[in-house]
């Protein structure tokens, strides 16, 4: 995995709100994008997707970038990728009401946060059998998902490990390459459940520092001197 970063210690390189419709969106695109930006401002990209009528519905038809954070908006989904957890909450604040007025309710709520931890590949061996961890391992993923709830709600709780690396770009546009372990905290409310929930903003904003506050605490990342961010 590659993934491009400016501090090689020990950082979250994203987090990804996932917020599902309970039936699909079959409005204007076009209308959509306007109402965004007279939430969220002028976006520095916008793309429409000329998709067929029976494309899958989790293939984005919108998409917004800007300067810290982008949208993708799907028949199926709308999901927001930023760093900053607090100007997330803010986002989503806004994106509700746009929402709202197309009458699109939520019935899933994902939570995706990567972190990127400065160790090489002997920290993840020690989750492997000795027999293993003697070989020649160059490659290592490991995927756990733990049931938990969450604000009252049922939700998957999964960890993925891998080793990896990030690029970090000087000044002077060189790169540098530092390898580490690629930790993905995927937390969400259960797909068979998108019918008997719908969350409104107070609950969304409730879940989502939950489910950033369960991202900081590792199942299986085994630096157990370091179990929160």
């Amino acid at each position: 995995m590659e993934i491009k970063s400016n501090n090689m210690e020990k950082e979250i390189l994203q987090i990804q709100i996932a917020l599902f419709f309970q039936s699909d969106f079959t409005g204007n695109y076009e209308e959509a994008s306007l109402k965004l930006k007279k939430k969220l401002g002028e976006s520095k990209v916008t793309q429409q997707l000329p998709l067929p009528i029976d494309a899958p519905s989790d293939i984005p038809r919108l998409i917004l970038g800007y300067e810290n954070f982008n949208l993708n908006v799907s028949k199926n989904r709308l999901d927001l990728f930023c760093k900053n957890i607090d100007l997330l909450k803010d986002i989503v604040n806004k994106i509700y009401n746009v929402l709202e007025e197309f009458s699109l309710s939520i019935g899933r709520i994902g939570f995706v946060k990567t972190i990127f931890v400065k160790k090489d590949i002997e920290e993840l061996k020690k989750l492997l059998p000795e027999t293993i961890r003697k070989k020649d391992i160059r490659e290592i993923t490991i995927r756990v998902n733990e049931r938990k709830i969450i604000e009252e709600y049922e939700c998957n709780n999964i960890e993925s490990l891998s080793n990896g690396f990030v690029i970090k770009k000087e000044a002077d546009a060189k790169e540098e390459k530092s390898e580490g372990i690629i930790i993905v905290r995927d937390i969400n409310t259960l797909s068979e459940k998108i019918k008997e929930n719908k969350f409104e903003k107070e609950k969304i904003e409730k879940l989502i520092d939950g489910f950033d506050v369960e991202s900081n605490v590792f199942i299986l990342y085994p630096d157990n001197n370091s179990k929160k961010l």
